[in-house]
């Protein structure tokens, strides 16, 4: 056991060097803050740059010669996408909003630009899941003790947005990645797994499948339910395997229906969205805020108000309507797209669009999982909230697109598409 436990140690850390091992240090620390509390990773991250700026110091250059051309594009479209809300500040009339909406942002900006000065050829595959499973494995302790605080408060089971301290859909982004990543694990490596590690992993599943339910998230679930029917319709459609496809949505119906009668308050958030949307009831609050932002982006096409300006304008359309909650709340365009169409216009939207388009084709391509279900994570979350405006997203988003993103080298993934065609003949 011991034997085998060096030998794990050695191919994760050997053929490092020290700043490598420095830097893979501090992304493995970040994994595991980041579900506790974003502004660790905050603490964190000038530690990174300034280990990025010693490794061009020590190599004598700057560029990275690993990464494959669409990563290579996806990180500029990042930085693109923060370089234009510099040039918004040029037609921004609140410019002490804007400059605080540019340095919340900033940690995207020194995220996307780590991977592009400094050879990232030493985060392999094989380390990009060992960063995957201590973000995994860090909710899973996060779970066991918030599920121990709330025995120990109420001495029964509470589904509430007061499971978790962090925001319910946040933490539902969280977890969405997560049970996808566990997927492509499943996919990709089952066959390695003995049968004891198979009961952990399934456990891991279970827990992280509960932690989304547990905090009533109705992003979180309604992303489960499209990755779950799209996961079938891959293995039906994609794969071949009619047989487990079918299996697998039954399995779904049962735990579904389980879920309905044993859950109810999870249930009835569901049920009483469709409902309202269905009825056309619009006193919903996102009725309100989606309508005063497309009103507000149609009277300032096609640059935008500024960065500085989006909130100052919602709030003068929701007094117009007559919506003083909405004042109060200070409730902004709960959406990254009509955000980034509100603050920096067409080219905002455009640049956007552009840097999520680009890693979901690579994925795709690549039949690489982890990638997709990230940009599936961020992608639909921020169709329900503006995902870029809080820092505990920015840092999400940011971490792990330079992870991802970073390790797309030559070769790493030959891996995947060899388990791919194990998964098909199997």
């Amino acid at each position: 056991m011991d034997l085998r436990i060096k030998d794990s140690v050695n191919n994760i850390f050997g053929g490092m060097k020290p700043l490598e091992m420095s830097e893979f240090a501090l992304l493995g620390l970040m994994s595991i803050v980041l579900p506790y509390d974003w502004q660790l990773v905050m603490w964190l991250l000038p530690l990174l740059v300034v280990n990025t700026i010693v490794r061009i110091v020590a190599a004598r250059h700057i560029g990275n010669p690993s990464l494959s051309k669409g990563a290579r594009w996806a990180l500029w479209l990042m930085v693109a996408f923060f370089a234009y809300q510099l040039v918004s500040m040029l037609y921004t009339v609140n410019q002490a909003d804007g400059w605080d909406m540019i340095l919340r942002r900033l940690p995207l900006l020194l995220f996307a630009l780590c991977p592009l000065v400094t050879d990232s050829g030493y985060l392999t595959r094989g380390r990009v899941r060992v960063l995957m499973w201590i973000f995994t494995l860090s909710l899973t302790v996060k779970f066991i003790i918030r599920f121990i605080i709330m025995l120990a408060e109420s001495h029964k089971f509470v589904f509430a947005e007061s499971f978790d301290p962090v925001h319910h859909t946040y933490m539902a982004m969280y977890l969405m990645f997560v049970i996808g990543f566990l997927y492509s694990e499943w996919l990709n490596h089952r066959k390695e797994m003995s049968r004891t590690v198979q009961l952990l992993f399934y456990l891991v599943v279970l827990i992280m499948l509960a932690y989304l339910v547990m905090v009533l998230s109705r992003t979180g679930i309604a992303g489960l339910v499209v990755m779950v029917f799209a996961i079938i319709a891959y293995h039906i459609f994609g794969l071949k395997e009619v047989r487990r496809g079918l299996l697998m949505l039954a399995a779904v119906a049962v735990l579904g229906t389980g879920v309905y009668f044993m859950l109810p308050d999870s249930s009835r958030r569901l049920t009483q969205t469709f409902e309202e949307m269905s009825e056309g009831d619009t006193s919903d609050a996102r009725y309100l805020i989606f309508g005063s932002s497309l009103k507000g982006i149609s009277q300032s096409l096609p640059w935008g108000v500024g960065i500085g300006d989006k909130n100052d304008v919602l709030a003068k359309i929701y007094e117009e309507t007559g919506e003083d909650y909405a004042i109060q709340a200070q409730y902004n365009s709960h959406n990254i797209y009509l955000d980034a169409m509100l603050t920096m216009g067409i080219p905002g939207l455009l640049l956007l669009l552009a840097a999520l388009a680009e890693p979901t084709v690579m994925a795709w391509r690549r039949r690489d999982f982890i990638l997709m279900s990230f940009i599936f994570s961020f992608a639909f979350s921020g169709l329900f909230e503006a995902i870029l405006n809080r820092q505990m997203g920015i840092m999400f988003v940011g971490l792990f697109w330079m992870i991802l993103l970073a390790s797309r080298i030559g070769g790493a993934l030959g891996e995947d598409k060899g388990k791919l065609r194990e998964v098909k003949g199997s």
